[in-house]
């Protein structure tokens, strides 16, 4: 089928506002026409998602029957999986060493989330008390229950489309929720042809609901509904903050993960040549945008220069920009042309302010197509810099250097953002140690990355809640405890 429809109740229905173009950023050619949703579609698809809560089955499954929806899911994707690929490539300008994490790591957390509705203890016995009361000396028994949260307004973003959706539908079906997916329109393509396999699937009608469209006032509609018990976000902070607002309203349970600044710090130890590969990752990988990248480089004062020189150096022989459909490439396009603008306005504010342009900072001239931007390196950047303080979502990275240690940890503790962060040292445990002084949601140590069982989310202003193994399941679930004699 094409992508011109919506997936509402466990159905494809005609959108109200027909379609909207879906470009390649690398080409700026038109993909596909996508089904452009009004707000009467989501409206119906809320209260599809509310209907198959209230009074369908699927809260009431067996968790293991769950499970094997899930499993079922998982084996219709895999058979999908280049075509998968293609829509990343063409809709995202995702570069093919951009596809394990993409493409492949998604699959294997939604496979993850059939083992956890298999193996999760949704019933957790508690220690009994015993109590006196008129029929005398007794034993109350309790249990906690680990209920579905309810119906699911989930809004993935663009930048990781199948990775974030995934981590979404993943738990909030394995927990028995009903959902409804609003995904971006820079990248919706992905999610209509999840719905594609999941109408294969034996999933109740309403449990699962897809609403395509260009207007913010979709995701606003499923945002203030009464109908919605939980809000899952991904994007800005900007529209977080506003969710937030709009979801008090009713007291929904959000989750939101938002954006970063990380910080990724040498200490005096550390082998350059090892590591400087991974401080150089968010000058090109899916061309900077990744919220958890390190886009500010710390390193001590006197090994500034070295640093630089191993950063270009990485950058000359690793770095090839271009149309991601080649699998030689290395970096793609930045998603649309509003966006590199943006990226454009920043490399300006650095040069104002006054730091050194070590390299990039323009348009590639061999690509006149294309919504391209050269990888960018500044040094001698302050942290009072708006290129060290504001998340620029493009492949521009600033060079820090510090005068100790503490510097180095104050520094990147000074951000309204906690989301990721990197330590390199010859010195594990004392890298564990300066680890946990620094306010952020994950941190890896010498380029070690876990993203298969480990909670993902940020701290401050970064976001709220997890997302990952048994912390992404929990955060789709409602506590109830029960207790009797």
């Amino acid at each position: 089928m094409g992508y011109d429809r919506l997936y509402i109740d466990g159905g494809w229905q005609a959108p109200g506002n027909g379609s909207f173009a879906v470009l390649n950023p690398a080409t700026e050619d038109v993909v596909a026409e996508a089904a452009n949703a009004s707000l009467e579609d989501v409206d119906r698809a809320l209260a599809a998602a509310r209907r198959a809560f209230d009074s369908g089955p699927w809260r009431r499954t067996n968790p293991r029957d769950r499970a094997k929806v899930l499993w079922h899911l998982v084996e219709r994707l895999e058979r999908r999986k280049e075509d998968i690929r293609s829509l990343l490539v063409s809709t995202g300008g995702a570069a093919w060493i951009t596809h394990p994490i993409q493409l492949d790591t998604p699959l294997t957390l939604l496979a993850q989330y059939a083992e956890w509705a298999e193996r999760f203890s949704f019933e957790e016995m508690l220690p009994p008390v015993p109590s006196i009361g008129p029929d005398g000396n007794r034993m109350n028994h309790a249990m906690a229950v680990y209920q579905p949260v309810g119906v699911c307004a989930l809004i993935p973003t663009w930048n990781f489309p199948f990775f974030v959706t995934v981590q979404k539908i993943g738990p909030a079906l394995a927990t028995g929720c009903t959902m409804v997916v609003k995904p971006s329109p820079f990248a919706p393509l992905v999610d209509l042809l999840i719905a594609e396999e999941i109408e294969h699937c034996d999933l109740p009608p309403g449990v699962f609901n897809v609403v395509t469209g260009e207007s913010p006032a979709l995701g606003a509609r499923m945002v203030e509904s009464p109908l919605v018990d939980k809000v899952s976000y991904t994007g800005s902070v900007a529209t977080g903050k506003k969710i937030m607002a709009a979801a008090s309203t009713t007291l929904k349970r959000v989750h939101l993960e938002l954006g970063g600044k990380s910080a990724a710090i040498f200490l005096p130890d550390a082998d350059l040549d090892a590591y400087a590969m991974y401080a150089l990752t968010p000058a090109f990988f899916h061309a900077g945008q990744g919220c958890a990248m390190c886009t500010r480089v710390l390193v001590p004062r006197e090994r500034q220069q070295a640093l630089l020189e191993r950063l270009q150096t990485f950058l000359r022989t690793m770095v090839q920009v271009g149309n991601p459909a080649d699998p030689n490439v290395t970096m793609g396009p930045v998603i649309r042309s509003e966006r590199r603008a943006q990226i454009e306005e920043y490399i300006e504010s650095a040069y104002r302010e006054g730091a050194q342009l070590v390299t990039g900072g323009k348009r590639p001239t061999h690509l006149p197509k294309g919504f391209f931007i050269e990888p960018t390196i500044f040094a001698n950047v302050t942290n009072a810099m708006r290129i060290a303080r504001e998340e620029i979502f493009g492949p521009v990275l600033s060079v820090i250097s510090y005068e100790h240690v503490d510097d180095a940890i104050r520094i990147a503790n000074d951000s309204d953002y906690g989301l990721g962060g990197a330590i390199y040292s010859a010195d594990i445990p004392k890298a564990i140690e300066l680890a946990k002084q620094i306010r952020t949601g994950s941190l890896n140590i010498n380029g070690a990355v876990n993203l298969l069982h480990t909670p993902f989310g940020g701290f401050k202003q970064s976001g709220i809640g997890r997302e990952g193994s048994k912390w992404g399941l929990l955060e789709y679930c409602e506590i109830q405890a029960l207790a009797w004699r």
